[in-house]
């Protein structure tokens, strides 16, 4: 009642802005008049029906077609169509259609063009891309209704058509287009000799036949052919299309209708910027629990790291484990009753009792030709070329599965005239026998095999299934060795025509690592196949290495100790121990700094990260004059960072197996790039003065900088050079104090006219200020910015600050808390400081660090440059806190685990760890430290005049290895400083481990069963000793746990024999923001982390059991490639799986 009263007539009309619906839309809309036709569908196997209406008379239909469904349910289908001729009057503003979608070179293209407003005119125009052809002014009820257009060769590509009516203050247009192929570019190719289904490994002659759009055949080499054949299976890993050169001629479709300013309104936007919003007025709710915002507490970030994103899905189906043909009959062959005897024993009286008729292949066996050409590319023929009647053979030998294919054939002529033809092949027989194996079987592993007998033939078959394991060599008999009689198993079998059968033949894998020959043998009178499939053994035994992993500091003694190494396994065999040492851990920085990399084009940020990086580098060199020449040595490395593709006994997976070949050897092979060596003294300073003088051109006379040189000026970037300069100036390098001058008298004037008038009035905005504020604390003199952002404003925007600190995030927190104190109110500084470091974990081996937060995409990670601004924050505001140590080792540690590529971070790490060092009189100092391994003490002594610290190895081979006395390895620091000590034991036993191990790492495997209930999907925890079935869906959890960040991380997963992965290609995931590349193998999968960030991980994949039978399933392993002392393993299992 309340909206009818304020109702005004206009109010149920379509507002004129939104623009009138299209035609379908409108007719789909009016009511039906009279019935004009009726008639019964018939659909053919194509699924088309026809129903002929006869001659209709111009005027709007509507189509409705209807059925029942199985359940007796109607459902129809409407479609509304116009009937047009020259007098047509149809109630739509506008109608703009071609009567035929195609036209060639020759036709006429006809276009409906009509408006159902008496006397409207219509702007109809013809165009070509955006490029309008031809421009007509017609007038509804006068002119014509058809336009028609002759079409020429100058028209293929096709052309589009646009109609445009104003009227009632509404603006109508439309568009359409009519394509015009490049048939005189079209040929013509035919399979002129060709077979849809082939016997596989006959020999077979395709003939091609090209022919030119007048359908003349080409001339000799006139066209080149690319011809394939591949076995379909393949478009499930990718789908392939060839490539068509006709794609390279250019197609105009229909045009953008016209743009118009006869509508609504568009929204009004104010200026965006990320540094505040508007204050919204208050949101009233209903009661809730109160929760805490984590964004102020917490450690030091610097952008965000980690993001949520949701990782793929993978396909709920997949194929069967042992697809069968119609009905079918399993019939389980034992081993303990062999029936090759008993088959042959068999009389034809015997089978007119059992039915069935004598099969002549009893008296007189078929032979047995075993198929065991099983490629997938059937022939691959590049450059084929026309003979001179335009025709091409292919020749090939076809390979031995049973399977359908893609053939096609691509031509190609030097004008680019192109044709392609596609056709499915199927290789078959009429009696045909498929083995399902697993990919490889484990020493121990017990299989149920099956076969498949398919009859394609027209009538009942029966015969016999032979089954043999034989050395593929030497073609010995190795079935008694897998629980089958001597000679293989046998089995009859007995086959409907179109259907099949199944037998299943029990095997054991005994000891022994080999290649394998399975031949399979079918016979049914005159009939015969077989198939031969190799199957590798792989060894039961497992190589797993254990780690321990210790940080020393000044004097202390640490022990590693391997319990399990004094612990009894009769199968184990110790391989090797390693003891490596990493000393003299700033040089080891040093040796990592990235160079930088000369670029042609450059804007003003990567200049100025050039000017700080070199700049600190030089000051740093200035300050620690000893520092200069083991620089100067270290940069004749000739890779942009540093390499790590040493030998090194502890990799267990050689790099050219993974992703990251070109990382470990230092970048790009052969760039051309130009490397600036900044860790030469010279060559940094040579490049801080270069990126200076490119500085002081890029700045505007107004003091304010562009984003590239010669652009407008940005507050935002200026205020980013501030910072950099303040940055280098807190370096010790020296900044030109005109250019700071310049830069500060522009930003003053935003800070008064915008920044600071803002915040005042919103109470907002608070972040920009304080970053600000610490900018402008940062120089060697306050007086450069005093004349124009004068100390009583600065105390002004601390104030303000302070008032907001604990919204603040951690990393402005430590720049206001730095302000706090170079502005002389210490407390307030502690205060602001103690509220980050209150947050921060210390440990005895990972130093002092910020644990990752569980909501980690919204918040901040540690990072080596964050590292190094609190170190700085803590020496200069609280210098009597003992947790700097535990930071400078947090970053030796990173060191240890990642390959730096930010030369600008390195800088600063480097410096600020330097002058940590200096002030406790650590830096360029003698170290010694002792290593009591293997019966022996072993000195190392690291001199400060020569870099000898990194990875010293001592390694113990098997056989010299002592349980009892090499479990506990002794490491002591004689002098004060850092050292990192890690031990790994490689071995190898028959035993699957019943626990997991790890040290940094830590991995857990456990499986699921996918049970669906209803529309739902639960999974079951597979308990130990649960039966599985064959088709039953697991899903596997690997979960991965870092106690620190560590990159070039390999982690594998060995997957058991009877288990297939329900995904098999391999590719990108993400998950809870890690990132990895998966890589899925026949016995296994491998998973690739280029970053593996501290935390725990959950990677989940499925896979389905496809072979009954017991199976082994070795450890999950993990393996830091950088770092490869660093390993863990999962515990082993068992997987029984019912047929």
């Amino acid at each position: 009642p309340d909206l009818e009263r304020w109702a005004t007539p206009g109010d149920r009309l379509r507002p004129r802005w939104e623009g009138a619906p299209d035609s379908a839309q409108l007719l789909a809309g009016w009511n039906e008049a009279r019935e004009v036709g009726r008639g019964t569908l018939a659909h053919g196997e194509d699924g088309a029906a026809t129903l002929a209406l006869g001659e209709l008379a111009a005027g709007a239909y509507r189509l409705i077609a209807g059925t029942k469904d199985a359940h007796g349910e109607t459902f129809t289908l409407e479609r509304s169509f116009a009937v047009a001729d020259r007098g047509a009057k149809l109630a739509v503003p506008l109608e703009l259609r071609f009567e035929s979608p195609t036209v060639a070179v020759g036709g006429t293209a006809r276009l409906f063009v009509h408006s159902g407003l008496p006397g409207q005119t219509i702007v109809l125009e013809r165009l070509r891309g955006a490029a309008v052809h031809e421009r007509h002014t017609l007038l509804a009820g006068r002119d014509p209704v058809w336009v028609e257009w002759p079409i020429d060769r100058a028209d293929r590509g096709g052309f589009g058509a646009r109609a445009t009516v104003v009227a009632d203050h509404q603006v109508v247009s439309r568009a359409t287009a009519v394509a015009v192929p490049w048939d005189d570019r079209g040929l013509t190719v035919e399979l002129t000799s060709f077979r849809d289904k082939l016997e596989p490994g006959a020999t077979e002659t395709f003939r091609v036949a090209v022919r030119d759009h007048r359908g003349r055949p080409l001339g000799a080499g006139a066209a080149e052919l690319l011809a394939s054949m591949y076995d379909r299976s393949l478009d499930y890993f990718r789908p392939f299309a060839a490539p068509r050169p006709s794609s390279l001629y250019p197609a105009f479709g229909a045009p953008a209708v016209l743009q118009h300013a006869l509508t609504g309104a568009g929204a009004v936007w104010r200026e965006a910027e990320d540094w505040w919003d508007w204050t919204a007025p208050p949101v009233f709710s209903a009661d809730a629990f109160v929760g805490i915002d984590p964004y102020g507490i917490g450690g030091p970030g610097f952008g965000v790291k980690r993001r949520m994103m949701r990782g793929e899905v993978a396909m709920e189906a997949a194929a069967a484990p042992a697809p069968q043909a119609g009905n079918v009959e399993q019939i389980i062959v034992s081993a303990e009753a062999p029936v090759v005897d008993a088959m042959d024993a068999k009389s034809a009286a015997t089978f007119e009792a059992e039915g069935q008729e004598p099969d002549a292949s009893l008296q007189a066996p078929a032979e047995v030709s075993a198929r065991a050409d099983f490629s997938e590319t059937a022939f691959w023929q590049p450059h084929l070329v026309t003979a001179a009647d335009g025709t091409a053979a292919i020749e090939f030998r076809v390979p031995e599965s049973l399977t359908s294919w893609k053939l096609w054939v691509a031509a190609v002529t030097r004008d680019l005239a192109s044709g392609y033809v596609e056709q499915e092949i199927r290789t078959a027989k009429d009696l045909m026998v498929r083995p399902y194996l697993p990919r490889f079987l484990r020493e121990g592993d017990r299989a149920e095999l099956r076969v498949a007998v398919d009859n394609a033939s027209e009538k009942k078959l029966s015969g016999e299934v032979r089954f043999r394991i034989e050395d593929p060599d030497t073609q010995e008999d190795l079935s008694a060795e897998f629980g089958l009689p001597a000679g293989g198993g046998s089995a009859t079998f007995a086959a409907e025509a179109g259907q099949g059968t199944t037998v299943v033949f029990p095997v054991a894998a005994p000891s022994g690592v080999r290649p394998l020959a399975f031949r399979v043998e079918a016979r049914a009178g005159a009939l015969s196949d077989g198939e031969l499939r190799p199957i590798p053994v792989l060894p039961s035994r497992i190589r797993l290495a254990q780690s321990r992993f210790a940080a020393l500091t000044g004097g202390e003694r640490r022990e590693l100790v391997f319990e399990d190494l004094a612990a009894g396994d009769p199968t184990r065999i110790d391989e090797r121990m390693v003891v490596t040492v990493d000393g003299q851990l700033f040089y080891g920085l040093l040796d990592a700094l990235p160079y930088l990399v000369e670029y042609p084009y450059e804007c003003t940020e990567q200049t100025l990260n050039r000017f700080v990086s070199a700049g600190v580098l030089g000051s740093m060199f200035d300050r620690h004059p000893g520092l200069q020449a083991m620089a100067a040595e270290l940069a004749k490395r000739d890779t942009r960072w540093e390499r790590f593709d040493a030998a090194d006994p502890n990799r267990r997976m050689a790099l050219e197996e993974t992703p990251w070949l070109r990382q470990a050897r230092g970048g790009p092979e052969g760039e051309d790039e130009a490397l600036l060596r900044v860790l030469d003294p010279q060559v940094a300073r040579a490049v801080r003065a270069e990126a200076l003088a490119k500085l002081e051109r890029a700045q505007l006379p107004s003091g304010a900088f562009p984003w590239f040189p010669g652009g407008p000026p940005s507050p935002y970037m200026t205020l980013y050079l501030m910072y950099g300069l303040a940055r280098a100036s807190e370096f010790g390098v020296e900044v030109p104090e005109p250019m700071v001058r310049r830069g500060w008298t522009f930003l003053a004037q935003e800070i008064e006219r915008d920044w600071w008038k803002r915040a005042i009035e919103d109470d907002c905005c608070w972040e920009l200020l304080t970053f600000a504020n610490y900018v402008a604390s940062s120089y060697p003199d306050p007086k450069w910015m005093e004349s124009v952002l004068p100390a009583r404003r600065r105390r002004e925007i601390l104030d303000f600050s302070f008032k907001h600190w604990k919204q603040h995030s951690p990393m402005l927190k430590l720049q206001l808390a730095l302000t706090l104190t170079r502005m002389e109110r210490p407390q307030d500084a502690r205060l602001v400081l103690a509220s980050v470091m209150d947050s921060a974990k210390s440990d005895r081996d990972l130093g002092t660090f910020w644990a990752p937060e569980d909501r980690a995409w919204l918040w901040y990670n540690d990072t080596i440059e964050t590292h190094a601004w609190a170190l700085r924050a803590l020496s200069e505001v609280a210098p009597e806190d003992a947790r700097d140590k535990g930071l400078v080792q947090w970053l030796f540690l990173n060191k240890k685990l990642g390959h730096w590529k930010s030369t600008r971070a390195t800088a600063e790490v480097l410096f600020s760890v330097a002058a940590w060092l200096q002030k406790k009189e650590l830096l360029g100092t003698r170290e010694e430290l002792a290593v009591t391994f293997g019966g022996h003490t072993t000195p190392f002594v690291f001199e400060p005049d020569r870099y000898s610290g990194k990875k010293n190895q001592l390694v113990l081979e098997g056989d010299e290895i002592v349980p009892a006395r090499d479990a506990t390895i002794v490491v002591e620091q004689k002098t004060d400083g850092f050292a990192f000590a890690s031990a790994t034991w490689h071995f190898s036993t028959e035993q699957l481990p019943a626990e997991a191990r790890g040290d940094l790492f830590h991995v857990e495997r456990r499986w699921f069963r996918r049970v669906e209930q209803g529309a739902e999907t639960t999974l079951e925890p597979l308990a130990e000793g649960a039966r599985l079935a064959v088709g039953d869906e697991l899903e596997v959890q690997l979960s991965v746990r870092a106690k620190a960040a560590a990159e070039y991380v390999h982690l594998r997963d060995p997957r058991a024999a009877g288990l297939e992965p329900d995904r098999a290609a391999s590719g990108w995931r993400w998950d809870l923001g890690i990132v990895w590349y998966e890589e899925v193998r026949d016995s296994g999968t491998n998973f690739f982390f280029e970053w593996l960030p501290a935390g725990e991980y959950t990677l989940k994949y499925r896979v389905r059991a496809a072979t009954a039978g017991e199976f082994r399933v070795a450890p999950a392993e993990l393996q830091s490639m950088y770092a490869p002392e660093f390993v863990a393993y999962s515990a082993g299992a068992r997987l029984a799986i019912a047929p």
